[in-house]
């Protein structure tokens, strides 16, 4: 009778234990998946937000890049305003008129019986002046002094702004011998068109003579064509 209630009493036992290990597994098993499950997700939300970063910085970059190229556009288009700006400051040339030009006369000392003739450009455009000056050396004048044709230059003179054309005058022979001789206070001026046949275009200036005093002969006096430079004016 000992005997059978000590066989019960150790498989009720034994059975005790099987049911406590069993509970104890079923809570493990329960407890890992539970675990597995949340650090899945942190390390994804982790993962997630390191690379949210470089994506934001990415775009950044790029827009400071963009940025940049914006700013290389508005060089570009200062340099285009810079060169719009100088191409509108020269402007095309016009034709000279004696409201625009300044005149003088000089009396040289070398060669012997010359002056020179300047006319500066006081206007606000460039100016072409044709030919050679118009002039009338004195009040007993009966027409324009001659030219003298050898001395045209290859091109019209054009003066920018502040430049000046000169032009040389031969006033009288060289033994000053001659029936036209007068000396003048002022010489009459004006200017030719650009056509070989043209007149005097207005009605012309008196350019006052260094000391109001003048020696020239009508019919031995010459004058040159506008030049660009004195030496070419006072060649002949």
């Amino acid at each position: 009778m000992a005997l059978a209630s000590s066989a019960v009493l150790a498989l009720a036992l034994t059975a005790c234990g099987e049911s406590d290990a069993e509970s104890k597994s079923v809570e493990t098993a329960t407890t890992e998946p539970t675990d597995t499950t949340v650090t899945p997700t942190a390390a994804a939300t982790a993962v997630s937000a390191s690379a949210s970063a470089p994506a934001t910085g990415q775009a950044t970059k790029g827009a400071g890049s963009q940025g940049s190229g914006n700013g290389g556009g508005s060089g570009a288009g200062a340099g285009k305003t810079s060169s719009a700006g100088t191409g509108s400051g020269s402007a095309k040339p016009v034709d000279c008129t004696t409201g625009s030009l300044k005149f003088a006369i000089k009396e040289v000392k070398s060669p012997i019986n010359h002056a020179l003739i300047t006319a500066t450009n006081t206007g606000s455009k460039p100016c072409r002046i044709y030919r050679y000056p118009a002039l009338r050396l004195s009040e007993n004048s009966q027409s324009e002094t001659a030219r003298l044709g050898p001395s045209q230059p290859q091109a019209v003179v054009t003066l920018d702004r502040g430049a000046t054309a000169y032009a040389g005058l031969i006033t009288a022979s060289v033994d000053r011998n001659s029936q036209t001789k007068v000396t003048t206070s002022s010489i009459g001026l004006s200017l030719h068109g650009p056509d070989a046949g043209d007149s005097s275009t207005e009605n012309g200036v008196d350019v006052p003579v260094p000391g109001g005093s003048l020696y020239v002969e009508d019919d031995n006096a010459q004058v040159t064509f506008w030049q660009d430079n004195v030496s070419d004016a006072l060649a002949w």
